[in-house]
């Protein structure tokens, strides 16, 4: 018997999955109990002791919730709200429309160029160095300088540090869609997924799930705790000062550099960042697992500057590319390659075309399952009345007025069919009562697919003795049981069926 796989001690700890010394020696007896008895397992019945639970909702119980399990009131709103990320979030694109409305200034051509390009090094700051690099090690900087620079300008984004950054992304993909634990679930509420995930306080399972990606090991630790330590500061100095002191410095516009280049753009980046967590899992397509919600999305793959391909991203994280084909849009990738061939970068991780190839037929095949089990192929044969060729031609004679037609051991009443035959009434009436399986396959004329699916419609029983003329179409159309071959004899393997899948949910120890 295989030995069951022992992991570290201190993996264990992070999840809080660690098997205390009871539990231990009860799965010790329980190996040792089927090495003994030859791996046979015995069944028992356990009786279930239903434990009630008192729910008091006295003054002292209500003290003791935790904000986020507790009604809105007019004395509690605002511990609801998390006042930092609300500064950020709100307040700033607030404070810019009102010096912008207030002064009325017409921005200089310069300042809105400045602006528009900080917001593309922001964004793709971001996107490299907090997503693909930090959240999924889709690669390796070899230049300790370079993290602290992107750092610093994804700083100026105003989406928090890094290291929060990563933690919730972490957990979001190991419980995507898991209403309790998934930081920004999208069953939450579109607005909710968006940016009321970081306004409001995390209820106790998110906030736990996000203290446990933050155990998990980052990268560069020298650079994300500096940014971490320092993450405000860092936010009005290079979001804001710098932005103003340059547009006031080389064209003398400080006002519309603080409102266009800082306030305004910090916005933009923002919500171009948050657009991934709710238009990214509302509307688009999933060509490679339609199991969760996360979407590929041209328009936001636009907006995000390459981040718009969730579907693949969440199939194949530690990939560096959005899309494994070069013409979709992805500036990110494109200044990761650059990076790259300047040695800044290193070990680029990529999937191969062969599995990606393999999600998307899973997925293709998933959804002609679907559309087959919808569509009528006619009584299924398993179902149909067994008739001796006795009965069959005293059931032939009886039916003057029908037309009866055996094809590969199958009866047919091709009636209202007869008079739109294309060959005409007298082929179906010298056919009526008889075996037409020679003249069906290109004797008088070698039928279309089509019309072999139009006759299947038809059928109304077998003909006894012709049991292996039909067992092999009877186990390809039966729309309730999957085809496991392909026309070649290959097994078909789809999405879910694959021999390591147990259909048995536990924890999840990696952030993929």
């Amino acid at each position: 018997m295989i030995p069951e796989a022992e992991y570290p001690e201190s993996e264990l700890k992070k999840y809080k999955i660690l098997i205390s010394g009871d539990a231990a020696s009860k799965r010790d007896s329980s190996l040792r109990y089927a090495q003994e008895y030859g791996g046979q397992t015995q069944v028992v019945k356990v009786k279930k002791t239903v434990k009630k639970i008192k729910t008091t909702n006295t003054a002292s119980t209500i003290l003791r919730r935790h904000i986020s399990e507790r009604s809105w009131t007019l004395r509690n709103w605002y511990r609801h709200i998390h006042w930092k990320n609300f500064t950020l979030i709100v307040l700033c694109p607030i404070v810019g429309l009102t010096l912008c409305l207030s002064y009325n200034t017409r921005p200089c051509k310069q300042t809105l160029y400045f602006a528009a390009l900080l917001h593309v090094f922001t964004l793709m700051s971001v996107n490299l160095l907090y997503h693909r690099y930090l959240s999924h090690s889709s690669f390796s900087i070899e230049n300790e300088k370079l993290v602290f620079v992107l750092a610093a300008l994804a700083s100026g984004a105003g989406v928090t540090s890094a290291k929060n950054w990563c933690s919730s992304h972490r957990a979001h993909h190991r419980y995507c869609d898991v209403s309790d634990k998934d930081p920004h679930n999208i069953r939450r509420g579109f607005l909710f997924s968006h940016c009321g995930w970081m306004i409001l306080i995390h209820n106790l399972k998110v906030s736990k799930a996000i203290r446990e990606s933050k155990l998990d090991e980052l990268p560069n630790k020298k650079a994300v705790k500096w940014q971490a330590d320092n993450y405000h500061l860092l936010f009005i100095t290079v979001g804001l000062m710098i932005p103003s002191l340059v547009c006031g410095w080389f064209w003398n516009d400080y006002l519309g550099g603080l409102i266009y280049a800082g306030f305004l753009k910090t916005a933009l980046t923002q919500h171009s960042v948050f657009a991934t967590n709710s238009l990214g899992h509302t509307i688009g397509t999933r060509p490679y697992n339609d199991g969760k919600s996360p979407r590929n999305n041209v328009l936001l793959n636009l907006i995000t500057l390459g981040e718009g391909n969730l579907n693949f991203h969440y199939e194949f994280p530690m990939d560096y590319r959005n899309s494994n084909v070069w013409y979709d849009f992805d500036p990110t990738r494109w200044l990761i390659k650059l990076l790259c061939c300047l040695n800044f970068v290193k070990h680029l991780k990529k999937t191969s075309n062969s599995t990606v190839e393999m999600s998307y037929v899973q997925q293709q095949q998933k959804l002609i399952d679907n559309k087959r089990s919808q569509l009528n192929w006619g009584i299924p044969i398993e179902k149909l009345p067994v008739f001796s060729p006795d009965e069959f031609r005293r059931l032939a004679e009886k039916s003057k007025d029908r037309y009866l037609v055996v094809v590969s051991g199958i009866i047919h009443d091709i009636t209202p069919f007869a008079k739109d035959h294309p060959g005409g009434l007298p082929l179906i009436k010298a056919a009526h009562g008889k075996d037409a399986t020679t003249a069906f396959n290109g004797a008088v004329y070698q039928h279309s697919n089509a019309a072999r699916n139009l006759l299947a419609t038809m059928r109304i029983g077998v003909l006894g003795g012709s049991e292996i003329l039909f067992w092999k179409q009877q186990r390809i159309e039966n729309k309730s049981v999957p085809i496991d071959n392909d026309t070649d004899g290959n097994k078909i393997v789809r999405s879910g069926a694959q021999e390591t899948m147990n259909k048995v949910y536990g924890g999840t120890a990696d952030a993929a």
